[in-house]
C-alpha cells in the first residue's frame, strides 16, 4: 500500500504536470495554478527542481519522478508546506484524497510533520493538523444576507437601465467580473446594489454574501458568511484572517456567487479579501469615489424628473401630489432630484397627511438642510439609508482635505449653474494651479462632491451646495448665511472686482436666500449695502475717488437705511424698496443707521416738504440719497453698488470730465476753459497771457458751472502751474495746430498735425487707465495691449475741394518700449498688402494670442477738408471714444454710443 507522503506527492506532481485538464473544472484550474506558484516558491532557491518544474509539461517522466521525491521529503519536513498543500488538493482531487483516510504518515529526523496516529479521518501533524473533507450540509435556498430594503420592489423607479447594464456588466463570460456604482451621498447606490441583487438572485445559487466595507472588519464578514450560511468549517491552524478568507474562497461551493461590498471608502481596505480570479465569482462595490476604469464604472446620476414625481408619488400618495403638481415638481427640483431626498420628503409627508405640499416647501426653503423632514427618525428604521442627507455628505466632508472644503464652500456662494473653473483659479491667488486641480479632481470630484459640466467648468449639486453653505457659515464665523455669502464676494471684490461684475453680468449670483422680506431688518440690508461699497472701494483703488461719494480722507461716510413698502394700491405691489443716503457728519460708533424720520419726505412729490425736509437733513451732513427696488436674491446689494459705479463712469465719460495731469488731453481741456472764461471763439490760437486768467479764474464760483465746465477749470488751473512751471508766459497749442488752423495744409503740415493729435491722444489714454482703471486692464481690450504703436497713412487732397483720409491700426510692442504713432503721407489708405500691417498681425500672435481686440485697418474720411479736421479737441475726442469702446465690452458703461464723440464732432 502507497504511504500517504508518496500519495499526496503524487497528486501534487500530477496536478502540475495538468494530466486531467479535460475534465477538471474551471475552479480545479484555478487552483492548480495556486498549487503550481506555491510549489515554485517552496523550491525557489533549488536549481533541480526549478528544471523539473520547466519541462515536466512535456511529458518527461524522469523530471516527474525527481519532483515526486522532493515533494516527499518536503512534505516530511515542512508541516506548514504540507498543509497548504493538501488543502489545495482537497479541492482539485477530492474523491482520490479520501482514500487517504486512515493511512499513517512517518515523519524523519526532528521533522514535526506527520505523526503516526490517524483518527477519525484526521491526520496530526505536530502542532497542526489536516483534516479529511467531511460531507457539508446542503443549505436550504440559496445563501444569502442581504438586508432589507425600505422599498417595494414597485416602488423603485427609475433605475430600469441601470439593472440592466449592471447584469450585463456582471454576466460577461470569460472575466472576472468587478464592477462598481459610483455617485454622491444619497444618490442610491446602496438601494440599486440591493434591489439588483434581490431582482437576480436566483442567478446566483452560490450565493449573495453582501458585506459593509466602511469601518467593519471586511475579513470577518466573508468568514461569517462561510461558515454560517455555508457550513464550512474552517481548520483550527488558520490563525490569520488573510489565510482564513481565502480557504474561505477555495472552498466555497462551485455555482455563480455574487460578492457585494457596501459603501467602499478604500478600495485598499478590500483589495486583500477579494475572491480568487475565477469567472464563478461577481464582485459588485458601492462606492462615492471613483474607482475602477470607467468600463467598470456606472455612474449614478439622479432621477429624471418624472421618476421624482413618481416616486413622491409613490410614497406621500398620487393624489396629493396630482393636487399640487406644480409645487410638486418645485419640491423635486428643490432636492435636486436625489432619491435620498425624495424618500426622506416622501416618508415625512407620509407621516403627515393633513400637511400640503405648499407648506413642506415653504419649509424646506426655511429651514434647509435642518428641517425635519431632510433627517432620518428613528421611526423609519426600516430604510435602506441609514443617515439623513447632512449626515450623509458629512462622511465625504470629513475625507477631503481643507483646500477642498474651501472650494467647494467658495462655490456654494453661485447659483447652481456651471461655473468656470478659471473663476475658481483667479479667487485662489495663494494657490498653485495643480494644488487646485488635486483638490478637484482627487477629492471634490472622486467624492463625488462635483460635477463636471463640459470642458473646465463645473457645478454642484443643489443639496450639496445646501451642505457646503452650512460649511460656509461655520468657516466665515458668521450668524447667518446672507453675513457668509456677503463676506465672500466682499473678498473677491477686493482682490479682483472685475471677477464681481463679470459674476453679476452672467448672474451667477440670482438665487434667492430668503423667502420673505420681513426676515431681514432694514439695517441688515444697509450692512450688506455698505460691506459691497467697501469691498469695490478697496477693489477699485483710485477709481473709487471719482466713483464714490467719501469723506475727504478717503474713507465710506456713515450709511442711513430705511425699508418701506410702495404701490401698496396697485394690483402688482406691494413692492418693497430700499431707501439710502449718506452722512458726512463726524464718524459714529455705528457705520449703518436708520435715515432720519425727515428723509421721507425727500421721495415724496410735495416740493415743499422735499425742500424743508433737504435744508434740514443737509445741515446735518446728510448727501446723496437714492431709492431702489428690492429683491430677495444674492446679487442685489452687488447689483445695486455696482450699478452706481457704472452710472458715475457713464456721466464721467459723457462729460469728458475725468481728472488728468498735465499734457495735451489736459491743455485740451484747459484751452476750451479759457475760451470760455474770456469769451472768445476756441478755434483761436493766439496764445493767452497766464496773468490775464489768473484773476477772473480766482473770482468764478464752480457751483455756477455744469460738471464738464468745472472740470475744464480745472484743468486749467493744472496748465497754468505747469505753465509757470516750464517758465512761460501764455498758454499756447501746439504749432503744429496753430498751422493747420492758420490753413497751413501742404501735405508735411497735415502729416505733423495728425501725428501730434494722435500721439498725443496716446499718451493721454495711456496716462488716464494708469491713473484711474488699472484695476480693470485685464478685461478692457485696447488697455490691455498696451504699450503700442498707432501706425496709419494720411491721404491728403490734390486740391483744396478735395477731402482727406487717415487709415490705420493698432500693432503691440514689447513690455519694455514705448507707446508712440508711426503715420506716413501716401496717396491711398493702407492695405492689407502693407509690410507694417503683417508685422503687426505677426505681433499680436506672439505678444497677445488671447486678446480679444483683433487686428482691423480703420479709415476715416472728410468729402472736404475744413479747419474743423479732427474738431476742437481732437485728443479728448480720441481719447474718450477708445475708453468708452473699452469699458462697454466690459460691462463698465451704460449700453449705447459716447454722443457726439469721433469725428469731426464736439459737444
Amino acid at each position: 500500500m502507497t504511504d500517504p507522503v508518496t500519495s499526496l506527492a503524487e497528486l501534487i506532481a500530477d496536478a502540475i504536470a495538468g494530466n486531467p485538464t479535460k475534465i477538471r473544472s474551471e475552479l480545479a484550474i484555478a487552483q492548480t495554478q495556486t498549487l503550481y506558484q506555491l510549489v515554485q516558491d517552496k523550491f525557489q532557491h533549488e536549481s533541480e527542481v526549478s528544471d523539473a518544474l520547466a519541462v515536466i509539461e512535456q511529458g518527461s517522466s524522469t523530471a516527474l519522478d525527481h519532483l515526486i521525491e522532493h515533494l516527499k521529503l518536503a512534505l516530511q519536513q515542512d508541516a506548514e508546506f504540507a498543509a497548504e498543500a493538501q488543502a489545495i488538493i482537497q479541492s482539485i482531487y477530492p474523491e482520490k484524497l479520501q482514500s487517504l483516510d486512515g493511512m499513517t504518515m512517518t515523519a524523519t529526523g526532528n521533522a514535526q510533520a506527520f505523526q503516526t496516529k490517524v483518527e477519525g479521518g484526521t491526520a496530526y501533524v505536530g502542532n497542526n493538523y489536516i483534516t479529511q473533507p467531511q460531507p457539508l450540509p446542503s443549505p436550504v435556498g440559496i445563501p444569502e444576507n442581504l438586508p432589507r430594503s425600505g422599498i417595494e420592489p414597485e416602488k423603485f423607479v427609475g433605475r430600469a437601465d441601470e439593472l440592466k447594464w449592471l447584469h450585463h456588466r456582471l454576466q460577461q463570460e470569460n472575466c472576472v467580473a468587478i464592477s462598481a456604482i459610483a455617485g454622491m451621498g444619497g444618490v442610491g447606490k446602496t438601494e440599486l446594489a440591493l434591489q439588483y441583487a434581490i431582482a437576480h438572485q436566483n442567478d446566483y445559487s452560490g450565493g449573495v454574501c453582501w458585506i459593509e466595507a466602511r469601518e467593519q472588519n471586511v475579513a470577518a464578514q466573508i468568514v461569517d458568511f462561510a461558515t454560517v450560511h455555508l457550513g464550512l468549517n474552517l481548520p483550527n491552524n488558520l490563525t490569520k484572517l488573510t489565510d482564513q478568507v481565502c480557504w474561505c474562497w477555495q472552498h466555497w461551493n462551485l455555482n455563480q456567487v455574487l460578492i457585494i461590498f457596501n459603501d467602499v471608502a478604500d478600495y485598499a481596505n478590500i483589495r486583500p479579501y477579494l475572491p480568487p480570479p475565477n469567472s464563478r465569482f461577481h464582485v459588485l462595490l458601492t462606492t462615492r469615489l471613483r474607482l475602477l476604469k470607467d468600463s467598470e464604472r456606472l455612474e449614478l446620476n439622479v432621477l429624471h424628473p418624472d421618476a421624482a414625481m413618481l416616486l413622491l408619488g409613490l410614497l406621500t400618495g398620487a393624489e396629493r401630489v396630482e393636487a399640487e403638481a406644480v409645487v410638486a415638481r418645485t419640491i423635486c427640483q428643490w432636492l435636486g432630484y436625489l432619491p435620498l431626498g425624495l424618500e426622506l420628503v416622501g416618508r415625512y409627508l407620509a407621516r403627515k397627511p393633513d400637511l400640503s405640499l405648499a407648506a413642506m416647501l415653504e419649509r424646506l426653503q426655511a429651514k434647509r438642510l435642518e428641517q425635519q423632514a431632510l433627517k432620518k427618525p428613528k421611526s423609519e428604521a426600516d430604510m435602506t439609508a441609514q443617515m439623513g442627507v447632512a449626515d450623509a455628505f458629512d462622511l465625504s466632508w470629513r475625507e477631503i482635505p481643507s483646500l477642498a472644503q474651501m472650494v467647494g464652500c467658495f462655490l456654494s456662494i453661485f447659483d447652481v449653474v456651471p461655473i468656470p473653473w478659471n473663476l475658481v483659479e483667479e479667487c485662489f491667488p495663494n494657490h498653485e494651479e495643480e494644488e487646485l486641480e488635486e483638490a478637484r479632481d482627487d477629492f471634490l470630484l472622486a467624492f463625488h462632491l462635483l460635477q463636471r459640466e463640459g470642458k473646465q467648468a463645473y457645478r454642484l449639486h443643489e443639496l450639496i451646495r445646501e451642505f457646503f453653505q452650512v460649511k460656509l457659515v461655520e468657516l466665515e464665523q458668521t450668524d447667518s448665511l446672507w453675513q457668509a455669502v456677503t463676506l465672500k464676494v466682499a473678498a473677491i471684490a477686493k482682490h479682483n472686482p472685475l471677477l464681481v461684475s463679470e459674476t453679476l453680468r452672467k448672474k451667477w449670483l440670482n438665487w434667492q436666500w430668503i423667502t420673505d422680506v420681513t426676515q431681514l431688518t432694514a439695517l441688515d440690508w444697509g450692512w450688506q449695502v455698505r460691506t459691497a461699497s467697501h469691498a469695490w472701494i478697496e477693489g477699485l483703488g483710485a477709481l473709487a475717488r471719482i466713483t464714490f461719494h467719501l469723506r475727504d480722507d478717503g474713507t465710506l461716510p456713515t450709511l442711513g437705511v430705511s425699508l418701506n413698502q410702495q404701490y401698496l394700491d396697485q394690483p402688482w405691489g406691494p413692492i418693497p424698496y430700499v431707501r439710502t443716503g449718506w452722512s458726512f457728519s463726524p464718524p459714529r460708533a455705528k457705520t449703518v443707521v436708520d435715515l432720519p424720520p425727515e428723509s421721507q419726505h425727500i421721495f415724496q412729490d410735495d416740493d415743499a416738504a422735499r425742500i424743508s425736509a433737504w435744508s434740514i437733513l443737509s445741515d446735518a451732513g446728510w448727501n446723496h440719497f437714492t431709492s431702489a427696488p428690492l429683491n430677495l436674491q444674492t446679487s442685489w446689494a452687488w447689483q445695486r453698488t455696482f450699478e452706481g459705479i457704472v452710472s458715475s463712469l457713464t456721466a464721467r465719460l459723457k462729460d469728458r470730465s475725468l481728472p488728468v495731469q498735465a499734457g495735451y488731453l489736459s491743455l485740451e481741456a484747459a484751452w476750451y476753459a479759457a475760451a470760455h472764461l474770456l469769451k472768445r471763439d476756441p478755434f483761436l490760437i493766439t496764445p493767452t497771457l497766464l496773468d490775464t486768467l489768473e484773476e477772473p479764474l480766482s473770482r468764478t464760483e464752480p457751483s455756477s458751472l455744469t460738471l464738464r465746465m468745472q472740470h475744464c477749470y480745472k484743468q486749467l488751473r493744472i496748465e497754468i502751474e505747469a505753465a509757470r512751471h516750464r517758465g512761460q508766459t501764455h498758454l499756447c497749442l501746439p504749432l503744429s495746430v496753430q498751422n493747420f488752423r492758420q490753413h497751413n495744409w501742404a501735405p508735411d503740415s497735415l502729416l505733423a498735425y495728425a501725428t501730434n493729435i494722435y500721439q498725443g491722444a496716446v499718451e493721454g489714454y495711456e496716462r488716464i487707465v494708469t491713473t484711474w482703471f488699472s484695476r480693470l486692464v485685464p478685461k478692457l481690450p485696447l488697455a490691455a495691449i498696451f504699450p503700442v504703436q498707432l501706425v496709419g497713412v494720411v491721404v491728403p487732397p490734390c486740391f483744396s475741394s478735395e477731402g482727406i483720409s487717415i487709415s490705420q491700426f493698432w500693432q503691440p510692442l514689447p513690455k519694455n518700449q514705448l507707446s508712440g504713432v508711426d503715420f506716413r503721407l501716401s496717396d491711398r489708405p493702407i492695405s492689407t498688402d502693407d509690410s507694417r500691417w503683417r508685422a503687426a498681425q505677426e505681433q499680436f500672435r506672439s505678444l497677445h494670442p488671447q486678446t480679444s481686440l483683433h487686428p482691423n485697418i480703420t479709415v476715416h474720411s472728410t468729402s472736404r477738408l475744413t479747419s474743423q479736421w479732427l474738431g476742437v479737441c481732437p485728443v479728448t475726442e480720441l481719447v474718450y471714444q477708445w475708453l468708452w469702446n473699452d469699458l462697454q465690452r466690459a460691462g463698465w458703461v451704460k449700453e449705447g454710443r459716447l454722443e457726439e464723440a469721433g469725428h469731426p464732432y464736439w459737444r
